[in-house]
């Protein structure tokens, strides 16, 4: 998989994600489970995880496509993997796609073993499992979001004492609390986390209803 990538490099392509996104632009880099695809004056970084089809686009079909500059480079390049570049995005603005609904924009605060934490100015901190991670594009440091001149990064949030390794924990520590599952989708549901018992999660709902969720289609959590 890795060889075939690299041998799309400098070619239009076309990227079809699973969940039926699309990511369209010029394949500029592929590491060794991410590949690096520039489109209008951005940088998408998609895990191949995440890759079910790929076209490379006719003449035709390119023609719109803005090239990028022999000059120009990504702004993570060393090492290239989704690991990497979730670190290296720490404390960065960035678009993040992880459900089948709207990115979040926010600033990445936190990686732990198979999450990370994601401050967003609209839904506050939200943890995304590293599997759900479809596209980063990290925002250049000149970027001014929402016209704020001065960072909203939180850097409160930049402790670790309240966050356990492994969201399996983490949902076990937060047993008793209100939580909302895969928040911005037309499926997210809330409700107070009664236990775990992997696979599953139970919440109760707002009619003292229980329900029993799948923690592997838990693609977002928000705990109040």
């Amino acid at each position: 998989m890795l060889k075939q990538m690299k041998d799309y490099i400098g070619e239009p392509v076309h990227l079809e994600l699973v969940g039926k996104k699309d990511v369209i632009g010029v394949l500029i880099e592929a590491g060794s489970d991410v590949v690096v695809v520039f489109n209008e004056q951005e940088f998408y970084y998609v895990p191949l995880a995440h890759v079910w089809k790929v076209k490379v686009l006719t003449k035709e079909e390119a023609e719109d496509i803005i090239f990028p500059d022999s000059l120009t480079d990504p702004p993570i390049i060393k090492k290239l993997s989704l690991l990497e570049v979730l670190f290296t995005s720490k404390g960065m603005f960035v678009e993040l796609n992880a459900t089948a609904g709207q990115p979040f924009h926010g600033y990445i605060t936190n990686i732990f073993d198979d999450y990370l934490i994601l401050f967003s100015p609209i839904y506050q901190t939200i943890l995304i499992p590293f599997r759900h991670v479809k596209w980063l594009i990290p925002y250049p440091s000149s970027a001014q979001p929402y016209g704020f001149k001065n960072s909203m990064y939180p850097s409160s949030l930049l402790t670790t004492k309240n966050y356990a390794l492994t969201l399996d924990e983490q949902l076990k520590n937060k047993i008793g609390t209100f939580i909302t599952c895969n928040v911005g989708e037309k499926e997210s549901i809330s409700g107070k986390l009664l236990q775990k018992e992997s696979p599953f999660i139970d919440l109760l709902t707002v009619k003292e209803q229980a329900i029993r969720i799948n923690i592997d289609h838990i693609k977002t959590i928000v705990f109040t």
